[in-house]
């Protein structure tokens, strides 16, 4: 598996690459680890006291940036398959979503910042911006607790998953992370179908939409069926639950936090109009709001390859 780390030198990021060095599959992922630098601007301050030479400034940044990659290849090498890191120059969200595109990585991997509602809800110009953009998976890596990540004390395995069913094809692959990242038949896992509470002023319009979420019910618990008995099947511990709510977003979040759930595993189907109209963003609401990490599912995990382009890859030895 093709993994993209984004990372920076905050306690965030090695969290949530602590996190992945504990997944029972990281010996068979191949780690790009990316720290991309937007460029100092040039000013003109010729006739101050505060002349700058930017290309210089640029050149030490890059050089601390090169610096801090290359200590963390050598401190996860043996951790992972092979490793390799990339540090470009211009916007970091652009240049993550760019270099996953140009790789074909299978899943990238951010830190989440803050626990607070403001920052839950701004999330972070990158992660945002990547995790909305990004064609593949994204994975948003966010402790639990309300401090900021102590390098100290190991990140713990999730517990309990939250799986969002949402009628798409793709739902039956979701519960495939489960499997491909390697979690312990121990991991709780919550099969969820969130029916949205419908109110129009406009009578025709509300009859519509009633028969939309009529057809789409039956489908969602048949979909919740055949997950949940794949998953007991392999001695996983799951509950089917379908609730109903104003958002569909909000309903997924309210129940993760009420069951204590450490990720969300949710699709996005970059919806269509009519579907927007109805449902809203539900992924993006979701990875804004929740108060524990999220996995942005956009790309069949039973079509994951290793990777092929092994150019300056620093390998295990």
């Amino acid at each position: 598996m093709r993994v993209l780390a984004a990372v920076d030198r905050s306690a965030y990021s090695s969290y949530a690459l602590d996190c992945l060095k504990r997944m029972p599959c990281h010996d068979e992922i191949d780690l790009t680890l990316v720290t991309a630098s937007p460029r100092v601007p040039e000013y003109d301050l010729s006739g101050t006291m505060f002349a700058m030479d930017a290309a210089s400034v640029m050149q030490r940044e890059i050089e601390a940036i090169r610096e801090s990659l290359n200590e963390m290849a050598a401190f996860a090498r043996s951790e992972f398959r092979s490793i390799e890191t990339l540090s470009p120059i211009g916007s970091p969200g652009h240049e993550i979503v760019r270099l996953a595109s140009e790789k074909r990585v299978d899943l990238v991997l951010m830190g989440a910042t803050g626990h607070s509602a403001i920052a839950r809800v701004l999330l972070g110009s990158v992660s945002d911006y990547v995790a909305t953009h990004a064609d593949c998976s994204t994975l948003v890596v966010r402790p639990l607790g309300d401090q900021a990540p102590d390098p100290n004390i190991a990140s713990p395995a999730p517990s309990r998953i939250l799986i969002a069913i949402s009628n798409a094809e793709s739902d039956v692959d979701l519960a495939a992370w489960i499997t491909r990242l390697g979690f312990s038949t121990t991991t709780e896992i919550h099969l969820v179908y969130v029916e949205q509470i419908l109110h129009f002023y406009d009578q025709e319009l509300f009859h519509q939409a009633s028969k939309y979420r009529q057809d789409l019910q039956p489908i969602a618990i048949e979909t919740i069926e055949k997950i949940k008995a794949k998953l007991q099947s392999q001695g996983f511990t799951t509950h089917a639950k379908t609730i109903e709510a104003n958002h569909i977003g909000h309903g997924i979040v309210e129940y993760a936090e009420q069951q204590k759930c450490d990720l969300i595993i949710t699709g996005d189907q970059r919806e269509t109009l009519i579907q927007r109209l109805f449902l809203g963003s539900n992924s993006r609401h979701v990875l804004r709001h929740a108060h524990c990490s999220v996995l942005i599912s956009r790309t069949s995990v039973t079509a994951f390859t290793t990777a092929s382009d092994q150019a300056d890859k620093v390998t295990r030895g």
